[in-house]
C-alpha cells in the first residue's frame, strides 16, 4: 500500500472510530511472525490513546506459520513490545488452519 493510501486508510479509521457509537470491541490484527511495524505501532498508539474508551483485543494472526511450541512465547514477546503493562488481551490465531479460534471467540463473545 502506498504512503498516500495509508494516510487515506488511517483517516478513514480515525473518523470511523470517532463517529461510530456502537463499537463494542476493537480487534487489532498483527502478524505473529514479525516485529510490529511502524504502522502497527502507530495504530496501536491511536487505539490506546485516542480512540476513546473502546476495549481492544490484539490478535496475533498466522500462528500456524510458526512452530506450535513457540506460539505462546511469541505472543508474550509481542505483548511485551506493544503492551508492557499487560492490560490488554493478546491471543494467537490462525484463520487458515482454524487453530486457537475457540479462545478468540470466547473473548469476543464477552463484548456481544
Amino acid at each position: 500500500m502506498s504512503k498516500q493510501e495509508q494516510v487515506k486508510v488511517g483517516n478513514f479509521i480515525e473518523q470511523y472510530l470517532q463517529i461510530r457509537k456502537e463499537i463494542a470491541l476493537i480487534v487489532f490484527l498483527i502478524d505473529i511472525r514479525h516485529e510490529p511495524t511502524e504502522n502497527d505501532k502507530l495504530m496501536y498508539d491511536y487505539i490506546i490513546n485516542k480512540s476513546g474508551t473502546h476495549p481492544c483485543l490484539i490478535i496475533a494472526n498466522k500462528a500456524d506459520k510458526i512452530a506450535t511450541t513457540k506460539v505462546e512465547a511469541r505472543v508474550l514477546e509481542l505483548q511485551n513490545l506493544l503492551n508492557p503493562l499487560k492490560d490488554l488481551c493478546f491471543l494467537p490465531f490462525s484463520s487458515e488452519k482454524k487453530i486457537y479460534t475457540n479462545k478468540v471467540w470466547e473473548e469476543i463473545e464477552k463484548y456481544l
